[in-house]
């Protein structure tokens, strides 16, 4: 086999790896101010005035976003070590990269699909949930005129 010291396109690579791990940074730093934002949502503008039954849809909304923010820190710090990784097979040429690279980068880049998309999911049933309140509150004020 024969042990190659110098190659641009392994660079190329490790670079673009290196800048999909700190858009990741960006997009978890939205995500928290998504998550923020419905949170807000539910606790000023929905949950005020609702019956006991619509406060436990409410807490159904509640408890995911509550565990996918606590989860946020976690993903961050394996980015960062995985940043940290990257950054040190592209400064130090003569250390070896090996497969545990790409399954680490495998597992976080799924990690945050997975987060997103529970993110996503959560919040298109509450905008369903508020559609519906709106929509009964509205029948009501009709009905009382």
């Amino acid at each position: 086999m024969k042990t190659i010291t110098k190659d641009p396109q392994l660079d190329d690579e490790l670079q673009e790896l290196y800048l999909e791990c700190k858009h990741w940074l960006s997009d978890l730093h939205f995500e928290e101010d998504e998550i923020r934002f419905l949170k807000k949502m539910i606790n000023n503008h929905l949950a005020p005035g609702l019956n006991k039954q619509q406060l436990i849809r409410i807490e159904n909304f509640n408890k995911p976003l509550s565990r996918y923010d606590a989860n946020i820190p976690v993903l961050k710090n394996k980015i960062n070590a995985l940043l940290t990784l990257i950054g040190n097979l592209v400064n130090k040429t003569n250390q070896e990269i090996g497969i545990d690279l790409l399954e680490q980068f495998t597992a976080l880049e799924l990690e945050m699909k997975t987060l997103f998309e529970a993110v996503k999911q959560v919040k298109k049933l509450l905008f369903l949930f508020a559609d519906d309140i709106m929509k009964t509150e509205c029948d009501i004020f009709i009905s009382q005129l």
